[in-house]
């Protein structure tokens, strides 16, 4: 688990910082493609617009529903390695919400629990509308997300990108044993060259 834990964090982190670096990234189909595999959806306009994960796509097949169906498969979607995908899928709903309305800044603002401030404002700041099916996201609409997101976050804004370098602490399992040091006999049969008492 330890090792699988590391694991999902560097996918996590690497995809995310992916998507905060490039603006191309950030967009509704990117969002759908990163989430789910064939599916249809609306976008923000409501029109109904097909999944491009649905034509050949060299990232298609490895998505996170993928990896959780996988956890669920190996009874692993309890044992709390899934939480270091949750920054990836919440940031995978943010590029598909609507972006426009006062409600839709409060829903951004509960959905995004993980994510900091700073990498909220970053997707909407980069986010890419589809064209033709929606609009660019306006500066207003941002800069009320982000004072709700402060309010919700006094501690500060938090970090930008992720820092796939950290390493987690490895624990090993360890049981004492009954038997005293000073009790142990090294067989004189073993002929090792110590001393037969420890």
């Amino acid at each position: 688990l330890q090792v699988l834990r590391q694991l999902l964090f560097f996918i996590n982190g690497t995809t995310l910082n992916y998507l905060l670096l490039r603006k191309d990234a950030c967009s509704w189909s990117r969002g759908i493609q990163l989430r789910w595999v064939g599916r249809t959806g609306r976008g923000a306009c409501g029109v109904v617009r097909e999944d491009l994960t649905r034509r050949p796509c060299p990232h298609g097949r490895y998505n996170i529903s993928q990896l959780e169906q996988w956890l669920r498969a190996e009874g692993l979607h309890q044992s709390g390695v899934r939480e270091e995908l949750e920054p990836l899928v919440q940031a995978a709903q943010l590029l598909q919400v609507k972006k426009a309305t006062e409600e839709d800044a409060g829903a951004i603002c509960t959905l995004c629990t993980v994510l900091s401030p700073q990498q909220v404002v970053r997707i909407l700041r980069a986010y890419t509308p589809a064209a033709g099916l929606e609009e660019r996201v306006s500066p207003g609409f941002i800069s009320r997300v982000e004072s709700r997101l402060q309010q919700q976050s006094p501690a500060g804004p938090g970090q930008l990108f992720v820092d796939v370098s950290h390493l987690f602490p490895v624990h090993l399992p360890f049981c004492a044993s009954s038997v005293h040091l000073d009790e142990l006999r090294i067989p004189e049969s073993l002929g090792l060259p110590f001393p037969p008492h420890v």
